[in-house]
């Protein structure tokens, strides 16, 4: 019998890192399409077909799946394990799954299968540019996680900029807000003391809970929407919106030109949109280290007005703002505050 097994060590209490693991292999199974079941009577689907039927469940010790005979071979059956063992200084998570060797046959095949489907796709995680895109993902382009929930939930960086975007569009109970990647919804919470509606997108799912979860009164109000979706497809009507904004993600954007558009379209005639630019200057500084900065795009000022002029904004300008003195109210550390010391630049556009 062929065992595929594969382990490794987190510096976690066995529980912790049950949790832990439960959590992430549910959010990941559901990037591939795979449903995540979880707890004593729980089962992995995809699409209609159950695939595996949880057979142990021992939070902080072990889960076990029977892994469903495939339609062609019926009269296999094979075992997937997660063993959690207490070692030094944390826990070895063990992954073994029992049997699968019988499902390929010839042992030249089962190397093909392992060398092609499990290495080449471990090694290229492994290497440096999956790595750097994973991380980028993980903390800043589509942020998940505990740790990015517990930032974007209190993102002391951001608030400098969320007192000059909010200052310049400079909302009353009339307005109806689009804030253009949400993340944990800490700018909506201070633009919602206005008075104002608002509505978010943002394309992280943890990030949509977790605004939704920091907003909770003016969602139940009525007053607030949040929904998972890119910036070149917003999900919503023409001319909706009086005014919009985004902070943080100007520079991560594919293909700016087409979610300034989408932007545009949203708002209302006489419609106004605040971004916070993404200067070359700050390219390799805590503001915008690596792997970041290399997958970060960066505009001067004239670049960042042509952007909005590309997108069809009748009025476009670029302003820059002083932020140090905000970043000092809200408590960054001193050593920090010489990121916020020059003019910050603002894209300043209006739909006629």
């Amino acid at each position: 019998m062929t065992i595929l097994r594969t382990s490794v060590e987190l510096a976690l209490e066995p529980r912790a890192a049950f949790d832990v693991l439960v959590e992430e292999l549910t959010s990941g199974l559901t990037r591939l399409a795979i449903r995540l079941e979880p707890g004593a009577n729980g089962r992995m689907v995809e699409g209609a077909t159950v695939v595996g039927d949880v057979t142990a469940w021992h939070p902080g010790e072990r889960m076990a799946f029977q892994w469903r005979h495939p339609d062609w071979q019926p009269g296999e059956a094979t075992e997937v394990e997660l063993r959690l063992e207490p070692v030094d200084h944390g826990t070895r998570v063990v992954l073994e799954h029992r049997g699968w060797g019988g499902l390929i046959g010839e042992p030249d095949e089962l190397a093909g299968w392992f060398a092609g489907e499990v290495l080449s796709p471990l090694l290229r995680a492994m290497a440096p540019g999956a790595l750097g895109d994973w991380i980028t993902d993980r903390r800043a382009r589509r942020p998940s996680g505990a740790q990015a929930r517990a930032v974007y939930r209190d993102p002391l960086y951001h608030f400098p900029n969320f007192r000059v975007i909010l200052g310049e569009l400079a909302l009353t109970r009339e307005d109806y807000l689009l804030e253009v990647g949400c993340g944990g919804g800490a700018m909506l919470k201070r633009a919602l003391e206005s008075g104002c509606r608002a509505a978010a997108v943002d394309h992280s799912p943890d990030m949509v809970r977790l605004a939704l979860q920091e907003n909770r009164d003016a969602v139940l109000e009525g007053r607030l929407e949040v929904r998972e979706s890119g910036a070149d497809a917003l999900p919503f009507p023409n001319a909706t919106f009086t005014c919009a904004a985004m902070t943080g993600v100007l520079g991560f954007l594919p293909d700016p030109v087409a979610a300034l558009a989408e932007v545009r379209r949203v708002l209302a005639p006489g419609g106004r949109f605040v971004a916070l630019g993404s200067e070359p200057e700050l390219k390799g500084t805590p503001a915008a280290p690596e792997p970041f900065a290399s997958r970060l795009r960066f505009y001067e000022d004239d670049e960042l007005a042509e952007l909005g002029r590309k997108a069809r904004f009748e009025e476009v300008r670029v302003v820059r703002r002083g932020l140090e003195a905000f970043a000092r109210e809200a408590g960054v550390p001193e050593e920090h505050l010489p990121l916020f010391a020059g003019g910050t630049p603002f894209l300043l556009a209006r739909k006629r």
